[in-house]
């Protein structure tokens, strides 16, 4: 393989746009695996103006859960074969990644580490300028990954001309953990499509969730892992039970903690008012008919999810945890926040929002109306602008 110029600190300004004027975005990703992050990509490439720019999708893995998510005019390159390895493959990825690089005017890592590193070995090939896109707090990121990332990250992410960051705390937690340059980091939200989602809330119901018109209801959504906290979100349900609370527990999503989920909500007494239905297409209606959504989770990037339930006007309670919600929430102006981790709490401010039409009634139009800040016409341009500013050296 030949060997290009290192990155060069000057972005190819004499090539930044295709001749008919647009900018050559390519976004990186290692596989497109129905996570919140890749689906979040696709919204933000689905959104740019096509009169001012050209998405490309270079993905490294077959995996494609959302491949009918990439819009269609979108050129797509996926390396490797279902069931294929890198090292199965050492000279077509780079080969593949170079050629489509330098098709680009900027590269978009996608998602941290992985597709990150692809971008950044793509932009030094080329010497086009690199954007990397962190979405969780990246302390516990680590603490779940080898060690090898903590090191690589820290020696990569500071020679990238741009980090954009989906929340004020991940930023902060980063820059915590490394030396990083305050003028290669911007925060942007993530672009929550409300319109979308205030749409598909008025689905019928599905039969299954029937209880939801006979008892009020206390809704969930994300994966059955640690990181959501929900063994301490049915704690705070058993609580609420024992103190005559009639509610119901619905959390919407899968996951390798499922048995002790169950395991656990048998042991309190609660299996037949926890409800763990695994993944729903729509989980929206879920949403409008809840009496209140929670998120208890230990640590988000952002927590988008709680501004999807806030666009069906529902009230939230969330932990106060690292990072995004207490910012989506404003501090508890929007919602009520709590601490990670404590049941007591957590089933406190639960009860509190049950037990009070008029605070359910305040939270129900200040969601709807919170919930606009985060909408695409919103985020969007910012992306955009940062696109074309990173193009630009600017």
């Amino acid at each position: 393989m030949s060997t290009e110029p290192p990155m060069s600190t000057e972005p190819p300004v004499a090539e930044a746009v295709q001749p008919d004027g647009r900018l050559r975005v390519l976004f990186v990703f290692e596989g497109l695996y129905g996570r919140g992050a890749e689906r979040i990509a696709l919204g933000l490439i689905a959104r740019l103006d096509r009169t001012r720019f050209a998405p490309s999708v270079w993905i490294l893995r077959s995996e494609d859960a959302l491949r009918s998510e990439v819009p269609p005019d979108v050129p797509i390159t996926v390396v490797l074969r279902t069931g294929e390895r890198i090292r199965h493959a050492l000279g077509r990825v780079p080969a593949s990644l170079l050629e489509q690089a330098r098709k680009a005017d900027v590269i978009v890592g996608t998602v941290e580490l992985m597709p990150t590193y692809f971008a950044a070995l793509a932009g030094a090939w080329t010497g086009k300028p690199v954007i990397g896109w962190v979405r969780n707090s990246m302390d516990y990121t680590f603490s779940e990954q080898p060690i090898w990332h903590r090191w690589l990250s820290r020696w990569l992410y500071r020679r990238l001309p741009r980090l954009v960051f989906v929340s004020h705390g991940t930023k902060q937690t980063l820059r915590r953990l490394q030396l990083l340059n305050e003028a290669q980091l911007s925060v942007v939200y993530n672009p929550v499509d409300v319109a979308r989602v205030q749409l598909k809330q008025y689905d019928a119901l599905p039969e299954w969730a029937s209880f939801m018109h006979r008892h009020p209801t206390i809704v969930a959504v994300g994966r059955l892992v640690r990181q959501k906290g929900f063994d301490v979100l049915i704690r705070a349900h058993a609580a609420l039970r024992q103190r005559g609370s009639a509610q119901h527990l619905l959390i919407v999503g899968e996951g390798h903690l499922r048995r002790s989920l169950e395991m656990l909500a048998a042991e309190l007494g609660v299996s037949d008012s926890v409800h763990l239905p695994g993944h729903v297409q729509n989980p929206y209606p879920l949403m409008r008919h809840a009496a209140v959504f929670a998120l208890s989770s230990n640590w988000e990037g952002f927590g988008g999810v709680v501004v999807e339930a806030m666009a069906c006007g529902t009230p939230v309670v969330a932990t106060d945890c690292p990072s995004g919600p207490a910012e989506i929430l404003e501090d508890g102006r929007y919602g009520l926040l709590v601490p990670p981790n404590d049941p007591q709490a957590l089933s406190g401010a639960l009860e509190q929002v049950l037990s009070t039409p008029a605070l359910q009634q305040e939270l129900h139009h200040l969601s709807l109306s919170r919930a606009q800040d985060f909408a695409p016409g919103v985020t969007v341009p910012q992306w955009q602008e940062l696109l074309l500013r990173t193009a630009t050296g600017q």
